[in-house]
């Protein structure tokens, strides 16, 4: 027995949930519906429709926008909500740069840093104390590191003389 189609509030919440992910990973990616539509080959005016979940896109169209937004097409597809977007960001940002294993560990060490409530840890009173930072190695300098074993001041000091070259002296 074949399975029974979906009725149409289920297709129509489907429509609904696509056009909400449409529009949220557009307005994260910084594009106006102008830039998106051009980017899709689309008019402004049908990517409004679409946005809103009045107008059900082709297959085609949803290649267009799954490029447009830098997408594979199964990402835009998805039913999860839209806040799973920032995955694909991250690992976008991560294979961009080319960061090695190393580095991933270090962003997501900053990022369990910053996102770790009191709450999620147990009570205040029995929560471990935050380590250290890293301190700067310039000689008694205590700032905080940036990178490269130094503060953002001895950093920045650092790659300006390198960018002056030995022939002004590295002042």
């Amino acid at each position: 027995m074949p399975p029974e189609p979906p009725d149409a509030s289920t297709v129509s919440g489907h429509l609904q949930g696509l056009a909400r992910r449409i529009r949220a990973l557009r307005e994260r990616r910084g594009l106006t519906q102008e830039d998106f539509a051009a980017r899709c080959g689309i008019s402004v005016s049908f990517a409004s429709l679409l946005e809103r979940g009045e107008r059900s896109p082709s297959y085609e169209t949803l290649l267009q926008v799954a490029a447009a937004l830098q997408l594979p097409l199964y990402e835009l597809l998805r039913l999860e909500d839209t806040q799973d977007a920032g995955v694909h960001r991250l690992e976008t940002f991560v294979r961009s740069r080319g960061l090695s294993r190393g580095d991933v560990d270090r962003l997501l060490t900053v990022a369990e840093v910053m996102f770790n409530e009191p709450s999620a840890r147990g009570s205040a009173d029995s929560a471990p104390a935050p380590p250290e930072p890293a301190r700067c190695g310039e000689p008694g300098c205590e700032k905080p590191l940036l990178a490269r074993g130094l503060c953002a001041a001895h950093y920045h000091r650092a790659r300006r003389r390198k960018a002056a070259g030995p022939e002004t002296g590295g002042a």
